[in-house]
């Protein structure tokens, strides 16, 4: 049974102090310094995604970096998710009751497929198809993401084989597209 524990997953940003310390002051973006405080008002645990660290909580002490990702190598990027996927582990060993996911499309699917395979179904986007207007409403207008209730009742539960019949070009790029012989093979 899932516990009450409530979880958000900000992203981090690339405006940064030039000194080190937790990271909520090292992130000095007034974005993410509004996402942070939207999402402490509604989760009982909060943790930033950073592409160096994975995931941390905002008291967590870092230095200042400057990596991409997105732009990043291969290899850089697998050693990233090797990262995440141990520390999505030990987030979902507290059986939180949902997650949401403050974060852009990077990696996005995966990252929600690797809750729900640690038996995590809950998972919400509470930004999907807002504009950065939009979520400043939001924001300054203190709109509750999610219910309690529905999350307490289950509502928001993903399918638990969620993400296995996703296909390449839906989102997903590290799919192989299926592949089908309509040719007989001819051995010489």
């Amino acid at each position: 049974m899932a516990s009450s524990l409530t979880v958000g997953i900000i992203p981090c940003t690339n405006q940064k102090s030039d000194v080190g310390g937790p990271a909520r002051e090292v992130w000095i973006g007034s974005h993410f310094q509004l996402v942070l405080a939207h999402a402490e008002m509604f989760y009982d645990e909060v943790y930033v995604m950073s592409y160096k660290y994975g995931l941390i909580k905002p008291e967590f002490v870092i230095e200042p970096y400057d990596i991409d990702l997105k732009n990043g190598t291969q290899a850089d990027k697998l050693r990233w998710w090797f990262k995440m996927r141990q520390h999505i582990k030990d987030l979902c060993e507290k059986n939180p009751l949902l997650i949401a996911l403050y974060t852009g499309n990077f990696e996005r699917e995966r990252i929600i497929r690797e809750f729900v395979r640690n038996g995590v179904n809950q998972v919400i986007i509470p930004f999907e198809g807002l504009s950065v207007g939009q979520r400043m409403s939001n924001i300054y207008d203190c709109d509750e993401p999610y219910n309690r209730a529905d999350a307490e009742a289950g509502k928001y539960a993903l399918s638990s084989n969620y993400g296995e019949n996703i296909q390449a070009g839906a989102g997903v790029k590290y799919l192989p597209p299926p592949t089908k012989l309509t040719d007989t093979i001819e051995w010489e």
